[in-house]
């Protein structure tokens, strides 16, 4: 089995890459963007850039595809380029699994189902451009195949296959270091989900006959606030220094309060598949 990890130098897609490529009987090939590259054998590709992904793909023709970038203000492009190359050159017979976000169930109004709407923000609102990108990504892949798999996920947090530990945990290590306090909104909830359960749950998906959509992550939705002291707590800090954050916001600006998932679906997949 030939499997393309596009976005093989990112948080999750370097965990997904390494994971696959100690599975017996499975090449692996992957693509990175910015330097350096993470592992020596990807291909730096602008997946936007027709002409090298055409180049790039008919030279690979992987029998599943991992959709692992994220551009967040970019996402629209990302989907309306990137994703089209792809959606333009894949078969009936290659399944790509798609990583898509909590946010293209923008509303606010969790916990969420796999089967509820999704909705799309307002094009002036500051995060449309990645939510709605999302959104728009799903709605095309749902159109175009039939082969697929999306994981709608939530903040993904801890240390992935390669040492490298999520952005929000990094800054608040810093703060708790210094003995700086830090503040996090507790008006906000969401499902988090570690990276090395999310690679874990993507391998699962490359390496069995499952398509459709799955959400992922724990099990009980927390606030960003009570989540990130619990975190301080769990690398031996003073959870103390984790304050809440205002909840005052910009008029039609207001960041979805509530994007939780509910996570039973996948977590009984998982369970059968172990079993």
């Amino acid at each position: 089995m030939k499997v393309c990890v596009f976005g093989a130098s990112g948080y999750v897609g370097s965990s997904v890459y390494k994971r696959l490529k100690e599975i017996p009987k499975v090449s692996v090939s992957g693509t990175y963007l910015d330097e350096p590259p993470l592992f020596d054998d990807l291909t730096r590709l602008d997946i936007n850039e027709p002409e090298s992904f055409s180049d790039f793909y008919k030279a690979e023709q992987p029998d599943v595809i991992v959709w692992s970038v994220m551009s967040g203000p970019q996402e629209q492009q990302l989907t309306e380029q990137g994703l089209m190359h792809l959606l333009t050159h894949i078969t009936p017979e290659t399944k790509l699994v798609y990583i898509s976000s909590d946010y293209v169930y923008s509303a606010g109004k969790g916990p969420y189902l796999e089967t509820d709407p999704v909705t799309t923000l307002p094009d002036e609102h500051k995060l449309s451009n990645y939510a709605n990108g999302k959104v728009k990504a799903e709605r095309f892949i749902a159109n175009e195949l039939t082969n697929y798999v999306i994981v709608r996920v939530g903040p993904v947090f801890g240390e992935n296959q390669i040492g490298k530990m999520d952005e929000r945990t990094d800054r608040l290590s810093y703060h708790l270091r210094a003995g700086k306090a830090i503040h996090f909104r507790d008006d906000l909830f969401r499902t988090f989900c570690h990276v090395e359960d999310l690679a874990e749950v993507i391998v699962e998906m490359v390496s069995n006959d499952i398509v459709g959509v799955f959400n992922a992550g724990s099990t009980e939705p927390k606030s960003f606030y009570e989540f990130m002291g619990l975190t301080a707590e769990q690398l031996g800090f003073d959870p103390g220094f984790v304050e809440k954050a205002s909840e005052e916001e910009e008029v039609d600006q207001e960041i979805p309060k509530n994007t939780s998932l509910h996570t039973e679906k996948i977590k009984e997949l998982m369970k059968q598949q172990k079993t």
